[in-house]
C-alpha cells in the first residue's frame, strides 16, 4: 500500500476517485504547483488517499495556502481532512526509534503525539511511550500544544510529520465554523 511524503487526505468511503480529482485539481491549478511534481494515488484503503509532492516543495506553504483557500468560502466537497507527513520510512518500532536517536529530533515547547495506523496490529500506546522519551524536556499538551508529532501508519510503512496542530486540516470542522459565521451574521442584520 503507497504511502508518499506529501499529503495524506481523508474522504468517505467510495469517494476517493472524487477526493483525487478535487486535490489534484486544487494543487496544480488553483495553487500553481507543477503536474509533473504531483501524483495522486489510492492507498487501497477505503477513504484513505496519498498524495506524493516533490521533495523541493515546501509542504507547510502548500497546507497555509490550501487553509487560505477555505478562509472566505467552503472549497472542498470530498476532501475531508488533508495531512502533510514530511518523512516515510518501513515501520517497525526499532528503525523508528533509530531515526529518532540518530537525527537528534527537537521542538520548542510543548507537544502531543498522535497515532493514526490503518492496517497495522501496533498498539498506538507502544509508538507513543517510544516517541515520548525523546522529547523529555518538552512538556506535555493534550489541549493545546504548540506542535503535533502525527504518525501515519498504514500497513508496513510509517510516516509523521511534527507540525502546529492549525497545518492538520479538518474542512468539515471548517464547514461548520463557517456555517456559524454565517447564522452569526444573519442574526445581526
Amino acid at each position: 500500500m503507497p504511502l508518499y511524503r506529501g499529503l495524506l487526505v481523508s474522504t468517505k468511503r467510495n469517494y476517493e476517485n472524487s477526493a483525487s480529482s478535487e486535490i489534484q485539481y486544487t494543487l496544480c491549478e488553483k495553487l500553481k504547483i507543477d503536474e509533473s511534481k504531483v501524483l495522486v494515488k489510492n492507498t487501497r484503503i477505503s477513504g484513505l488517499i496519498t498524495v506524493k509532492i516533490d521533495k523541493n516543495e515546501d509542504l507547510i506553504d502548500i497546507m497555509r495556502r490550501i487553509i487560505a483557500l477555505e478562509s472566505d468560502e467552503n472549497y472542498f466537497m470530498h476532501c475531508l481532512k488533508i495531512r502533510p507527513v514530511e518523512n516515510i520510512m518501513k515501520f517497525n518500532l526499532e528503525n523508528l526509534d533509530d531515526h529518532f536517536k540518530k537525527n537528534k529530533i527537537s521542538i520548542d515547547g510543548s507537544y502531543k503525539i498522535t497515532v493514526n495506523k490503518r492496517h497495522n496490529p501496533i498498539r498506538s500506546m507502544e509508538i507513543i511511550s517510544m516517541i515520548a522519551k525523546h522529547f523529555k524536556e518538552n512538556k506535555v499538551d493534550l489541549n493545546n500544544p504548540d506542535f503535533e508529532i502525527v504518525f501515519e501508519i498504514v500497513a508496513d510503512k510509517v510516516g509523521y510529520s511534527i507540525i502546529e496542530p492549525k497545518y492538520v486540516y479538518s474542512t468539515i470542522l471548517s464547514t461548520s465554523i463557517n456555517e456559524q459565521k454565517e447564522d452569526y451574521n444573519w442574526f445581526l442584520e
